[in-house]
């Protein structure tokens, strides 16, 4: 790992940090980055399709998966109340049910746009595809984002992108001072056991400071040591699935990188790969355990 990649990924978590600690988590900033995330990550897993010769419509993807963030964070704030803007009682999840329905009835929809309904059909399965992979998992990140006091700033949403990120560093350098063991020598052989111990040590060392500077808070939940182990150990190991996958998704496509847009880092969906998936697990984790 040279220099200026360091300097490059330590620069991009910095100012993720000041985001989450600082700016209260229902500020518009914080819909702003995260729906633009969420936009270019879903654009470059279309570009990976479209490398692999597999069918997709971007943009109307892209917009879909956008709108379906928005959708998520209104539903989370619960800001625009929607009985006080129409005037009749709607449930304040109808504005998210609606955008996922729209988004795949308008998919499949887009099928006879094309002469070739065979080709139309693969189209609208490429799209979906994205579709969920993205903006459906990445919603998870925006319901812990926001699981807290919406004047605060979003401290599970920090706890998680400290766990993955550090979880990361772990495997990285016990992967390549101890890796002798392969996790998954056909989807990505870089991959060893030892690397995934070290990331569960090191997921388990900010587990411990979080319980510590906390006092024993996780956004608007209690946080003991019992959760704090188990976390250590699911976080890991589901956010290497994620990172697994998306390697897959590149193997079998043929890329390296989803993207080259920052130097050493590949794209915005080879950063959030592990959270697509730790996400649904910590914010599951958190209505089931931790309420």
């Amino acid at each position: 790992m040279d220099k200026k990649r360091i300097i490059i990924g330590a620069s991009i978590a910095s100012v993720l940090v000041f985001l989450m600690s600082v700016v209260p988590s229902s500020h518009w900033v914080c819909l702003i980055v995260l729906s633009a995330v969420c936009g270019v990550a879903t654009w470059e897993f279309y570009n990976m399709l479209e490398a692999g010769g597999l069918k997709a419509s971007k943009k109307w993807g892209t917009v879909c998966g956008i709108l379906f963030v928005a959708a998520t964070w209104q539903y989370m704030n619960k800001y625009p109340d929607l009985t006080t803007l129409t005037g009749s009682y709607l449930p304040h999840d109808t504005l998210l049910w609606l955008t996922i329905l729209l988004a795949v009835i308008s998919i499949f929809f887009r099928i006879l746009a094309y002469p070739d309904m065979r080709e139309g059909l693969d189209n609208a399965l490429g799209t979906l595809l994205g579709f969920m992979y993205v903006p459906f998992l990445w919603s998870f990140f925006i319901r812990v984002f926001l699981s807290g006091d919406a004047t605060q700033p979003a401290w599970a949403g920090l706890y998680l992108l400290a766990c993955m990120k550090l979880s990361d560093s772990g495997g990285y350098f016990f992967g390549t001072k101890f890796g002798k063991h392969k996790l998954s020598p056909v989807i990505s052989p870089n991959k060893s056991w030892e690397g995934l111990f070290g990331g569960i040590i090191f997921c388990l060392v900010i587990n411990m400071l979080w319980l510590l500077l906390s006092g024993g808070k996780l956004g608007a939940f209690s946080f003991n040591l019992g959760h704090a182990l188990i976390l250590s150990i699911l976080i890991p190991v589901v956010g290497t699935a994620g990172d697994l996958v998306e390697s897959m998704f590149k193997r079998a496509v043929g890329v390296k990188d989803s993207n080259t847009m920052v130097y050493g880092l590949g794209g915005i969906l080879d950063m959030i790969d592990s959270i697509l998936f730790a996400s649904p697990l910590l914010y599951i984790f958190m209505k089931f355990a931790l309420s």
